[in-house]
């Protein structure tokens, strides 16, 4: 018998100071067995890398969900009102949605596809908008609250909106200044097929306009596909006249969009009311989808860890069988060995646990650096903001999620040591003593 256990009570409270020692003692090596501490590791470190690489992963695809979400509705309203002609009363209408319980903000807003054209030629989509409103989108003329960076990257708003009819100012994202080869000050010609009725079909409708300001949302959708011009010019340009196409709407807590909805209807009846997530209901769908499906994997896998712990503790009952005839023949009681040998395989799972949210936490909060090495490492993008729409990895730890992986990693930790405690209980100390 090993000379870390000499003598026994014969009657022990329960997770005795007594039941604790010998646990931790026969963790390690002995000179009969000592393949069992390299299991114990290879046990420890399953469980590390699984909880570790869990937390990292959900984090990552909440961090994804969250900026998509904040970027879409900062740049975007929430509820969007429409009609099937031009609407004219519009001031009206927004005077009243900004009344409406729970409405923070309403605008008019003209929306359309148009070709670009200046040194290169793209495909935009113009949004407009008048300049107080523009203003008060964050995302593109403020800073960002994280870095502390401004969103306008290059040239102002300050002559935006100004002038006869608007003035002649648009601003554009930096991906599509760049695809244009175009700075502040620059000419773009804007095409577009809204333009004045005719026998033959509306005509195109073509103007240059300067840029006056390039900003960067941070998305790559938003950045190279998206402009703003002044609602004044827009009416002009794509022939809406005194009227515009739609009313954006932003509420307080746009998750709960959909029941501001009736009131609204109320006010405009007849109109068309979308919000924002019928109109991005299949992308979120898929997203949401898509994390569930990685949680229930990425879960299955900290119980294959967690199984690691069986093959350990039955090898060291093995090991240890002589031990437990002793300790039986000395006044310990079956209960006494089950709980030594729970508590042996409860402290691989709850240190490796431990250590894997350590690990898991450390690398969400250090992300962008790991990421900035790894890819000078490799000499290579591993984030290229042109696939995830992301100029750097986003990552957002949720502790409630913390807390679900940590409470699963220590239910299978102390599920997976119930079955060779057991055995180890019903060793027969005759039987065990009979070929010492």
């Amino acid at each position: 018998m090993s000379n870390a256990v000499s003598e026994a009570p014969a009657s022990t409270p329960p997770f005795s100071f007594f039941e604790w020692m010998v646990a931790r003692r026969y963790l390690g090596a002995t000179k009969s067995g000592k393949g069992v501490s390299l299991i114990s590791i290879i046990a420890f470190g399953g469980i590390l890398l699984a909880v570790a690489v869990l937390i990292i992963v959900m984090s990552v695809m909440q961090g994804f969900r969250t900026k998509l979400l904040d970027q879409l509705l900062g740049v975007n309203g929430h509820i969007f009102v429409q009609s099937d002609s031009v609407i004219t009363d519009y001031e009206s209408l927004i005077e009243k949605f900004r009344a409406a319980p729970g409405v923070t903000a309403a605008v008019p807003l003209i929306q359309s596809p148009v070709y670009a054209s200046a040194f290169n030629e793209t495909g935009i989509i113009m949004r407009a908008l008048r300049k107080e409103d523009l203003m008060a989108i964050n995302y593109v003329t403020g800073v960002d609250p994280e870095t502390g960076r401004s969103h306008v990257v290059a040239g102002s708003f300050d002559n935006w909106g100004v002038g006869k009819n608007g003035g002649n100012e648009i601003a554009i994202g930096n991906r599509i200044a760049w695809s244009l080869g175009v700075g502040p000050g620059d000419k773009v010609t804007l095409i577009s097929g809204r333009g004045a009725d005719t026998p033959f079909g509306p005509t195109l409708q073509k103007k240059a306009y300067t840029v006056g300001a390039i900003f960067e949302v941070g998305n790559s959708e938003y950045d190279g596909f998206i402009g703003f011009m002044p609602l004044e010019q827009a009416q002009i340009f794509f022939g809406f006249g005194d009227g515009v196409q739609q009313i954006e709407i932003k509420v307080a807590d746009p998750e709960r969009v959909k029941s501001y909805k009736p009131a609204l209807a109320a006010i405009a009846p007849g109109m068309t009311i979308r919000d924002w997530q019928q109109q991005n209901q299949s992308y979120f769908n898929a997203l949401q989808t898509e994390r569930s499906v990685m949680r229930l994997i990425l879960l299955l896998i900290v119980a294959v860890a967690a199984l690691n712990i069986i093959t350990g503790l039955i090898m060291l009952v093995k090991d240890k069988t002589g031990d437990i005839a002793v300790l039986r023949t000395m006044g310990a009681t079956q209960g006494s060995i089950m709980r030594i040998f729970f508590l042996s395989g409860s402290l691989i799972g709850v240190i490796g646990t431990i250590a894997g949210a350590v690990a898991g936490a450390l690398f969400v909060w250090n992300i962008d650096a790991i990421e900035t090495f790894l890819s000078w490492l490799f000499n290579t993008d591993l984030f290229p903001a042109d696939v995830y729409y992301f100029n750097a990895i986003p990552a957002k730890m949720q502790w409630r999620e913390v807390g679900l992986i940590v409470g699963w990693s220590l239910f299978m930790s102390f599920v997976a040591t119930i079955y060779p405690a057991w055995r180890a209980a019903r060793l027969d100390p005759v039987e065990a003593l009979r070929y010492e």
